[in-house]
């Protein structure tokens, strides 16, 4: 069943913190089995990822917080790019909704948190969409997000 998020709900944002790492590594799981990826990381290797995220490889992990308590996650960056005036756009790896969470509106009121409280007007964010999650398609489509590209891939067998 849909969460209930009523506008008496409070959504906050805030920095993840190393005390979070377990947590967001357990829902980073979940958004690999939810969006039909074959990355076979386990839950402490995803751990050891957010830590190089945050600690090696410029990204920004912000946690989505429901009534005080962590609803979902966002990891993001500025990373170059020639096409844009700025010289750079916003790439939004992960944004994930806690499954018990979905279905009232929390994704796209946290989506607009996310992008009020951390991105300047003009961004341009890019994400990507694995084909085997219709329903992400679905909900960016539904957040004004437009397909830009397609990554195709092919797996070389011989005789």
């Amino acid at each position: 069943m849909p969460a209930d998020t009523t506008a008496l709900d409070t959504l906050n944002i805030r920095p993840a913190s190393e005390a979070d790492f377990p947590l967001l590594a357990r829902m980073n799981r979940e958004l690999i089995e939810d969006e039909g990826h074959r990355n076979p990381m386990t839950v402490p290797q995803l751990e050891a990822r957010f830590r190089r995220f945050v600690g090696e490889e410029g990204y920004r992990v912000d946690v989505l917080l429901l009534d005080g308590e962590i609803a979902g996650y966002a990891t993001h960056r500025y990373e170059p790019d020639l096409a844009e005036p700025s010289g750079q756009r916003v790439f939004l790896r992960q944004f994930y909704i806690a499954r018990g969470k979905r279905g009232g509106g929390l994704g796209r009121r946290a989506l607009e948190l996310l992008i009020d409280a951390r991105f300047a007007d003009g961004d341009r964010i890019f994400l990507d969409v694995m084909e085997t999650n219709p329903g992400g398609k679905a909900f960016w489509s539904r957040t004004a997000f437009t397909p830009y590209a397609t990554t195709m891939e092919r797996v070389v067998r011989k005789p």
